[in-house]
């Protein structure tokens, strides 16, 4: 990609379907278009060990998915793709969505009193793919953010409580920090709070930068 990004108009996708990551771009004034993937998201062994290693790589599988279809659709231009993966980590153990109300009960419990990482992995994809021209370039960089979340001793009650809303059963860790999981289970966020919600908008916006000025 020899054009300078001011140079060029760019097409920013978001590779995820999750109302939360749009949210907090459109907070931030940024146009994109949402194209979900359909990447596979399960972890090996090595993987599982490795939080903050799981969490790009599957940030990078979602996005380069997205590429793939994108392309095989026949686009053509400049474009960004923005994979994104939160996960929640405690003691090492990664706990991703609850499978049902049982299993959320078990997360939550699980987490009741004690503090835990949320990691995101970020992982964004250049596309160069000029009109009438065979030539296609491809560039990603991919990071992790880290915030801690501490939370408030949990009884059965409130835990019951809490599932009943539906809230915790499309979300990592079974808890949503910026709904009502945030006023009845969290007592502490430490680092940034929108990584808690899902995507660190703002150091993503910083560390591409020019390329968010482009896409204006």
């Amino acid at each position: 990609m020899a054009e300078k990004a001011e140079d060029m108009k760019i097409d920013i996708i978001l590779a995820s379907g999750s109302p939360r990551r749009r949210e907090l771009l459109e907070r931030e004034g940024i146009s994109f278009a949402v194209h979900v993937s359909q990447a596979d998201e399960s972890l090996d062994a090595d993987l599982m060990r490795q939080p903050e290693e799981a969490a790009k790589k599957l940030a990078e599988r979602k996005a380069r998915a997205v590429v793939e279809e994108v392309l095989n659709d026949g686009y053509a231009g400049m474009a960004m793709v923005v994979g994104a993966d939160t996960m929640v980590v405690a003691d090492g153990i990664i706990y991703g969505k609850p499978a049902d109300e049982t299993d959320a009960k078990r997360i939550l419990n699980e987490l009741s009193g004690r503090a835990h990482q949320v990691i995101t992995g970020v992982s964004v994809w250049l596309v160069g793919a000029p009109e009438g021209e065979e030539d296609i370039s491809l560039a990603f960089r991919s990071f992790a953010e880290t915030s801690h979340v501490l939370f408030r001793d949990l009884d059965d009650a409130l835990i019951e409580e809490y599932i009943a809303t539906g809230e915790p059963m499309d979300k990592a860790g079974a808890y949503g920090v910026q709904g009502k999981g945030g006023e009845m289970l969290v007592e502490r966020v430490s680092g940034d709070f929108d990584n808690v919600v899902g995507l660190p908008v703002k150091r993503l916006i910083e560390e591409f930068s020019e390329f968010f000025e482009a896409a204006k």
